[in-house]
């Protein structure tokens, strides 16, 4: 499958004991699909490798993940910094349990046009996880990308099943 059809939900930081138990970051919102049995890849080599979440155990958006086939320290270790996917079929088919009307994922997000005062200013080219929110990147074609501050006072989603956000910064913010 290509890079596309895989949704990152968390990051393996380091090691927990002797037995190939994982330290993750978690960056999805939805907890349950670290539920045991779930399936998740990770990106070996260039290929996506599936395995079976034996046990997890989640706080604050950290955890301890333990994988089927991933049963001792050196093979926990060579994932260290690896990104941890769901199938994006999966987020698809959980999307109105795991969400309420309001809400989205990411992946709608991105590739959404921009639109600041009534004119389209660029694309949304990534989503940034910082420690105090998220930022858009939203690339415009001139060679420089904007950073706006992804909260509800400066981005406007009521339009995003037409694929739309219209954003408000704060003056002085951007320059367009």
């Amino acid at each position: 499958m290509p890079h596309d059809d895989y949704i990152r939900i968390a990051v393996v930081t380091g090691l927990h004991g002797l037995s190939g138990c994982l330290k993750i970051m978690v960056v999805s919102d939805i907890s349950e699909r670290f539920a045991e049995k779930n399936s998740v890849f990770i990106n070996i080599d260039g290929n996506y490798q599936k395995f079976a979440i034996l046990r997890c155990s989640l706080q604050k958006g950290r955890g301890i993940l333990e994988l089927e086939g991933v049963e001792d320290r050196s093979t926990a270790l060579s994932l260290k910094g690896s990104d941890i996917y769901i199938d994006k079929a999966e987020a698809e088919r959980t999307r109105r349990s795991a969400l309420d009307g309001e809400s989205y994922y990411f992946y709608d997000i991105i590739g959404c046009s921009v639109c600041y005062q009534g004119k389209i200013i660029g694309r949304v080219r990534d989503i940034l996880e910082t420690g105090a929110g998220h930022i858009l990147v939203i690339e415009t074609g001139r060679g420089k990308d904007l950073m706006i501050p992804f909260v509800e006072s400066m981005v406007d989603t009521r339009e995003i099943r037409n694929c739309m956000l219209t954003i408000h910064p704060v003056e002085g913010l951007i320059d367009v």
